[in-house]
C-alpha cells in the first residue's frame, strides 16, 4: 500500500480537508513521483514503497504513550513515506537531507520526532555505526519532550523484549543502540555544546523562539560529513516575524510553488489560508490534521472552540492564531503594518533613472544604526527603498544578537554597509558618499532631503554646500500623525510600493503606534533591543513626498503651515 499516493489523492480530490500548503505539498509528489517514472531526462531520485512501509510498520511496532497498541494517522504515514520511501538512485541514500514540518500545537509534532529518532537510532545502516541523533530546542526542558517520548516508548518495548533489552541502552540523557554504538541525545540550543556533534538525524523544535539561525548553520555544517543525514525543522509559528523561522517559512513557500529549486528539502506546512477561519469549524483540520481522528477530535474541537469564543470576547485572536492554527502573526495588538500586509506590497524595483526623489534620513547613536530610505513618485504610486550603516561599537555578533537581524547577510544583498572603522562608530563620511553617488548614479531630481534635526549638525553644512534642498522634518505627534496615519492608508490602497529590502521589512515588523493624550499615533518601537530606524527615515521622506502631487490637499492643509512645521 502507497500512504503517501492515497494521503495526496484524498488532500487533491478533498477528501482530507487540507491548506493550499499541504495541496502544494501533494502536487509536489505526485510530480516527483511522475518524474522519477520518465525515461527521457531521467530524475536522480524513486520513491521506495516497501522501504516507506517497513517503516511505518517499525514505528507501530512500538506502543502509544498509554501502552495501547499504535495506529498511525494517514497524515503520519504520509509524512513517514516521504522522509523515507524517497531514495537516491546512484547510492540509495534517503532523498531529502532538510524538513520543515510545522503544525499547530498538540497534534503530535513531538510524537513524530520520537518517530525519526527510533528510525534512525534502530534501522538506518548508513552510516552502519556510531549515528548520532540529537533533539534540540530553545530550553533543556523544551528538547527532552520528544526524547523522553522516544525513552518511554522504547522502555516499553524493552520491558517485553529481551533482544532490545540486549541491545539498548537507555539512561536519562542518552539513548545507545549497543550494536552500533548509535546515541540519541537531547540538548538546548547551545551552541558550544552543538559544536561538538556530527549529528546525523538533528531535530529543532520550538525554532520559531529562535533569534537567530546560527543553530542550523551549526548543526548543518556537523552533517557536512554524513551523505544519509537529516536536519529537520518541527515546530508551530510565533509571533516573531523577524526570526530566521519566518524566514525560512518564506522561503520553502517559494519551493513549494517552485519559484525556488530545492529537490531535497521535504516540506509540510498544516496551516489555516485566512484568520476568518478560525471561526469556520469545518476547516480546523488544515492546521490540526490530528482532527481526521474522530476520538482524538472529541476532545480537541471543543477545546479549541472555547479557546477561540474567549479569545475572541476579550480581543486576543492573534495568540490563538498562532499556536491554535499555526499561522504568522504579529502577537502584538499594537502593531503599526503586519509583516504580511507590507509583503504584499512587495514589488520587483522600477528604473528611476532621471526621476524625482524625496531622501529621509534618520541618524541614530554613531555606535548604532543610520538609515537613509527614499521615495520615488510612479505613475500611480510611491516607490520606497531603504539603506542603512551599521556601527559595531560593542561587536558585530553582539549587535546582531541583540537586534535580532543579521547584519552580515543584509550586507550580503545591499541592504546595509557595516563600518569600517576600528572604533565601530558610523563613518559619516561615507553615508554622504553614498548619498551623493546615488543620486549621480540614477540622475535624481532630489525634490527634498528630508531630515530629523537631531545630531545632524555634522552632516546640514555638507549638503547645504551643494546646494541640495533640505528639509528639517520636527519629531513628534504634531508633525508625524497625519503622515502616520496616510502612508498605513496608501500601502493598503496600493498607492505605496516597495524593494524586497529584508531590512526595512524588518524595521517595519518592529514599529508599534504611540499615542498622545489626544489619541494622536506616532511609530515606536516595540524593545529597545529592535531598531526602527528604516522606517522612520522612509517616514521622513513621506511626511514630504505625500503631498507634493495633491496641490489642492496642500492648500487646504493648516497644519503644515503652523510653527510647529519646519521647512
Amino acid at each position: 500500500m502507497n500512504y503517501a499516493t492515497e494521503y495526496t489523492d484524498k488532500v487533491i480530490s478533498g477528501d482530507i480537508v487540507a491548506g493550499k500548503k499541504i495541496k502544494q505539498a501533494a502536487r509536489r509528489y505526485r510530480r516527483d513521483l511522475k518524474a522519477s517514472k520518465r525515461k527521457k531526462n531521467p530524475w536522480p531520485y524513486y520513491f521506495d514503497e516497501d522501504f516507506a512501509n517497513k517503516a511505518i510498520e517499525f514505528i507501530e511496532l512500538m506502543p502509544a504513550r498509554d501502552g495501547s497498541p499504535l495506529k498511525l494517522e494517514l497524515f503520519q504515514k504520509w509524512l513517514i513515506s516521504e522522509l523515507f520511501g524517497w531514495r537516491d538512485k546512484e547510492t540509495g541514500n534517503r532523498r531529502y537531507d532538510r524538513a520543515y514540518i510545522s503544525m499547530a500545537r498538540k497534534n503530535g509534532k513531538s510524537f513524530l520526532m520520537a518517530d525519526l529518532g527510533a528510525l534512525y537510532l534502530l534501522r538506518e545502516n548508513k552510516p552502519a555505526m556510531n549515528r548520532e541523533i540529537v533533539y534540540t530546542a530553545n530550553s533543556n526542558a523544551q528538547a527532552h519532550l520528544a526524547f523522553d517520548m522516544l525513552s518511554s516508548g522504547l522502555r516499553q518495548v524493552w520491558k517485553v523484549s529481551t533482544s532490545v533489552r540486549e541491545r539498548l541502552k537507555i539512561n536519562r540523557n542518552e539513548i545507545i543502540d549497543l550494536p552500533s554504538n548509535s546515541r540519541a541525545v537531547p540538548l538546548a540550543s547551545d551552541l558550544h555544546s552543538l559544536d561538538g556533534y556530527q549529528s546525523d538525524l538533528a531535530i529543532i523544535d520550538e525554532f520559531a523562539l529562535a533569534r537567530t539561525d546560527e543553530i542550523l548553520r551549526t548543526l548543518k555544517s556537523g552533517q557536512i560529513n554524513s551523505d544519509n543525514s537529516l536536519l529537520a525543522v518541527i515546530s508551530t509559528t510565533g509571533p516573531d516575524m523577524n526570526g530566521p523561522m519566518y524566514k525560512e517559512y518564506k522561503f520553502v513557500s517559494k519551493i513549494l510553488t517552485g519559484r525556488e529549486q530545492a529537490d531535497r528539502y521535504f516540506i509540510a506546512i498544516f496551516e489555516q489560508d485566512s484568520k476568518d477561519e478560525a471561526f469556520s469549524p469545518e476547516t480546523w483540520e488544515k492546521s490540526n490534521p490530528l482532527l481526521a481522528n474522530a476520538e482524538r477530535a472529541r476532545t480537541m474541537r471543543p477545546s479549541l472552540q472555547a479557546d477561540v469564543d474567549l479569545s475572541a470576547k476579550q480581543g486576543t485572536l492573534r495568540p490563538i492564531l498562532v499556536k491554535n492554527f499555526n499561522m504568522w502573526q504579529s502577537a502584538r495588538a499594537d502593531s503599526y503594518i503586519s509583516l504580511d500586509d507590507w509583503e504584499k506590497a512587495t514589488i520587483e524595483p522600477p528604473d528611476t533613472k532621471g526621476k524625482d526623489v524625496y531622501i529621509g534620513l534618520d541618524l541614530s547613536k554613531s555606535s548604532d544604526l543610520t538609515s537613509i530610505s527614499w521615495l520615488v513618485p510612479e505613475d500611480g504610486y510611491l516607490y520606497a527603498d531603504s539603506h542603512s550603516f551599521v556601527g559595531t561599537k560593542y561587536g558585530l555578533e553582539e549587535k546582531i544578537k541583540r537586534d535580532g537581524f543579521d547584519y552580515i547577510s543584509g550586507a550580503s544583498r545591499g541592504e546595509c554597509s557595516i563600518t569600517k572603522l576600528d572604533s565601530g562608530m558610523i563613518d559619516y563620511d561615507e553615508v554622504l558618499r553614498f548619498i551623493l553617488d546615488i543620486i549621480e548614479r540614477n540622475h535624481w531630481s532630489v525634490r527634498a532631503i528630508c531630515y530629523d534635526p537631531w545630531s545632524f549638525g555634522y552632516l546640514l553644512p555638507e549638503f547645504e554646500k551643494r546646494d541640495l534642498p533640505m528639509v528639517e522634518v520636527r519629531q513628534g505627534q504634531r508633525t508625524l500623525s497625519i503622515p502616520t496615519v496616510r502612508f498605513r492608508d496608501d500601502l493598503f490602497n496600493g498607492l505605496l510600493k516597495h524593494a524586497d529590502n529584508q531590512l526595512l521589512a524588518y524595521a517595519v515588523n518592529n514599529a508599534i503606534l504611540k499615542y498622545d493624550a489626544n489619541n494622536n499615533p506616532i511609530i515606536d518601537k516595540a524593545h529597545n533591543a529592535t531598531r526602527i530606524d528604516p522606517i522612520a527615515a522612509l517616514m521622513n521622506a513621506y511626511t514630504i513626498a505625500m503631498d507634493q502631487n495633491k496641490e489642492s490637499e496642500v492648500a487646504d492643509n493648516d497644519f503644515y503651515s503652523g510653527d510647529d512645521f519646519s521647512f
